[in-house]
């Protein structure tokens, strides 16, 4: 079978591949950094997806708008970044500040210990719920299915365990 017959244009070359990259970086850069809102993984992402877009560009239709194929690429690494690290909570300065200040304040051994008699002290299903996501490290959706409950009714049993917890230390800071 001839590409002609099927009216397939050839595949892209890499120096047009490089051209049209070139012509897009700005916004595509732009794109990146807003989704990311931070330039460091934008500019994983960018060069993730510039992978991506060059192992798969036989399958881009050259009729097409090239920057609205590469921002779907581009949205489709985010959207496993977000997966892969969707545990992962970014703190602002104040909160780290405060975090930093109680490791300084206090020996790591009283503020566990701390922790320890707060988390003794809740609820059997919060402290599986604890138990089964942090200390074993399973996604919701895993512990839920070893609970034998919903991923929403999980996230929500976590949520009020960690409200509950920082209610318990904050009311059991040690006297200096």
């Amino acid at each position: 079978m001839q590409a002609a017959a099927h009216n397939i244009e050839p595949v892209m070359d890499r120096e047009r591949f490089t051209d049209l990259i070139t012509d897009h970086h700005r916004g595509l850069t732009a794109y990146a950094t807003v989704l990311a809102k931070s330039q460091s993984t934008a500019n994983d992402l960018l060069q993730d997806s510039y992978i991506v877009a060059w192992k798969s560009v036989g399958k881009f239709d050259q009729s097409r708008d090239f920057g609205c194929w590469l921002r779907g690429v581009i949205r489709n690494k985010w959207r496993e970044h977000c997966r892969r690290y969707k545990r992962e909570t970014v703190l602002d300065d104040d909160v780290l500040e405060r975090l930093e200040a109680v490791f300084i304040d206090e020996p790591d051994n009283e503020l566990f210990h701390r922790l320890s008699d707060c988390r003794a002290k809740l609820p059997d299903l919060m402290q599986e719920a604890i138990c089964c996501t942090y200390d074993e490290g399973r996604t919701s959706d895993d512990a839920a299915d070893v609970l034998k409950t919903s991923a929403s009714a999980l996230r929500k049993r976590l949520e009020r365990a960690r409200s509950a917890l920082r209610e318990c230390l904050s009311q059991n800071q040690p006297s200096n």
